[in-house]
Order: structure tokens, then C-alpha cells, then sequence
């Protein structure tokens, strides 16, 4: 007969290290997030990841190399083309920064050097920046560029620092017949 084998035994359910799981959730919640683009949560998880699991070094250092991409992820692109910035230009306008505001205005300039739109922006810029001289300069080559842009800018409060001007009042005058 053969030797009789005793039933095994079953095996103990795995040690499951509870912070190790926890860190683990965490982290995949974290790299969802990134996945689609919600870069503050994706940081706001990762961050926690780091500060409440110093001990789960392996995901620490993960952690801290996915904030990082996340870090470069979030900052916006450099406007390059005309309308980026000459959109950006008036965006930084509308927020009351006219010093960049006019350095965009002009880079879109020198892609298109006599687009009125553009003109016009920049002479509100720059008489907003304070820069009387090249506001009315940026001013005549934009009414130039188009003859509507003289009434516009009658009624423009970005061209109140100019208003008393006597040199602004002649540009702005109605032409004549």
C-alpha cells in the first residue's frame, strides 16, 4: 500500500502592510489624476503621499518624480504665433500688468508689423504703462491702419491718461470731409 500523506495545511493569508497599501492607493489616485490633467489634485495627492508615508520610501521617490512632471505639466506653453501673443498681450492688459503686457503686444508686432488690431492694444498699453510718447506713436499707426480706430479711442477709458494731451486730442479729432 502506499504511504499515507497527511492534508496540508493551509497556507496564512499574506501580511499585508497596511501603510504599504495605503500609500500604494494613494499613489494610483495620484497618477489617475495626472492621467487626466487635474494637475492640482494630482499634486495635492502626491504631497500628502510624501508628508504622511516618509516611511514607504519607494513610493516617496516616485511620489517626488511625478510631482515634478506635474510641476512641468502645469505651467503654460510660451505664446509663439501672432494671435498667442496678441492674446496673451491682452490678457496681461485686462490684469493690469501693461509693462508685459506691451512686451507681448510688440513681439506680436514683429510678425505682423501694421495688423491694426495689434497697434491699438499696444498704444492702450503703453499709455496705461504710462509711456505717452510711444502710446500716441502706436496710436496714429493704428488709425492709420484703420480710420474707425480714432473714435474707438475717443471713447477708450485705457487712453484717459492721455485725454488732456493736445497732441492726443488732434489724433483723436473727427477727421475731416
Amino acid at each position: 500500500m502506499g504511504t499515507r500523506r497527511s492534508p496540508k495545511k493551509p497556507l496564512p493569508p499574506p501580511v499585508v502592510d497596511r501603510r504599504h497599501q495605503q500609500a500604494l492607493e494613494i499613489f494610483e489616485r495620484a497618477v489617475k489624476a495626472l492621467g487626466k490633467k487635474d494637475f492640482d489634485r494630482c499634486r495635492g495627492l502626491l504631497d500628502a503621499l510624501i508628508e504622511d508615508f516618509a516611511d514607504q520610501q519607494e513610493f516617496v521617490e516616485r511620489a517626488r518624480s511625478y510631482r515634478a512632471m506635474c510641476d512641468r505639466s502645469r505651467r503654460p506653453a510660451r505664446p509663439k504665433t501672432f494671435e498667442e501673443l496678441l492674446n496673451y498681450g491682452v490678457v496681461l492688459h485686462n490684469r493690469g500688468d501693461f509693462e508685459l503686457a506691451v512686451k507681448y503686444l510688440r513681439q506680436a508686432l514683429e510678425i505682423h508689423p501694421r495688423n491694426e488690431g495689434a497697434l491699438y492694444c499696444l498704444a492702450a498699453a503703453q499709455a496705461r504703462a504710462g509711456d505717452a510718447q510711444a502710446a500716441l506713436r502706436a496710436l496714429r499707426s493704428a488709425i492709420h491702419a484703420n480710420p474707425a480706430s480714432r473714435a474707438q479711442a475717443r471713447r477708450d477709458a485705457d487712453f484717459e491718461p492721455l485725454r488732456e494731451a493736445a497732441a492726443f486730442q488732434a489724433l483723436v479729432a473727427p477727421a475731416l470731409p
